[in-house]
């Protein structure tokens, strides 16, 4: 990165060798904008709909099991969507509230361990099968710990609910150094990916499938360019899709 485009870093209680460029403020700042509106204006109705669902939920306690059985269902999925876009919202919450990035040295393998931790439960209930392939090579970046790991969840949660009610349930998260500058994470799934399309920028790969929400993917790419890297997708030739981020080892530069 030009160091004519370095600001001061952002913690003025001592000397941070790490700094913030200029671009990557005004990056995060519409991250968090975009983010902070988003929960807002969908955080009441979401309350709303919920609260008329349990109320129809209510009112077919009393009739017969037989008659009402296709509606119960239907109103227990849409409960349950509504609970997952409850989820998105307190995520990008928590996003906003971090305000400007703390950058640290961060190991990439170990943060991928951390956050598949947080899925065995959601993965077990989903019958998806979780493996592993992390590079033995140097792994560490600099970067906002908890703005990679939003991206590592978001594109593990979202590989995991493409692959509900299909009979291959398989994800795996790899990590490989690329030319000793930066390192690829990948997040590999045999879900419902759009057959025929390669090199498919990841915003319509997920438009494409079952219930996909681009809102949280489109966030995490505008992370990953903030910290100079970059976010794609393709097709996984064993169905489904793959998803590849690149981020520049710590003391160097990536421009792709």
């Amino acid at each position: 990165m030009n160091q004519a485009n370095r600001v001061a870093p952002v913690d003025d209680a001592g000397p941070n060798v790490f700094g913030v460029s200029r671009k990557e403020l005004e990056r995060l700042r519409a991250i968090s904008g975009l983010a902070a509106t988003f929960a807002h204006n969908i955080n009441q109705p979401l309350t709303a709909a919920s609260a008329y669902l349990r109320a129809a939920q209510r009112l077919t306690g009393g009739l017969p099991k037989e008659a009402v059985a296709p509606i119960v269902g239907a109103l227990d999925k849409a409960v349950m969507q509504i609970m997952r876009a409850g989820q998105v919202v307190r995520s990008l919450s928590e996003l906003v509230a971090q305000g400007e990035p703390d950058k640290t040295l961060v190991s990439v393998n170990s943060l991928i361990e951390e956050t598949l931790s947080l899925f065995d439960a959601e993965a077990a209930e989903a019958g998806v099968s979780i493996s592993k392939r992390l590079t033995t090579d140097d792994d560490c970046i600099v970067a906002d710990r908890g703005q990679i790991r939003h991206v590592l969840s978001n594109l593990i949660r979202n590989a995991i609910e493409a692959m509900q009610d299909l009979p291959r349930r398989e994800l795996l998260v790899s990590t490989e150094t690329q030319a000793a500058k930066a390192i690829r994470v990948e997040v590999q799934d045999t879900g419902c990916g759009p057959g025929g399309r390669e090199n498919a920028d990841p915003l319509d790969l997920f438009a494409l499938r079952k219930e996909g929400m681009g809102i949280g993917l489109s966030i995490s790419r505008a992370i990953v360019e903030a910290h100079d890297g970059r976010l794609w997708a393709k097709v996984n030739p064993e169905g489904g899709a793959i998803f590849s981020c690149d981020l520049p080892l710590r003391g160097r530069d990536f421009s792709g």
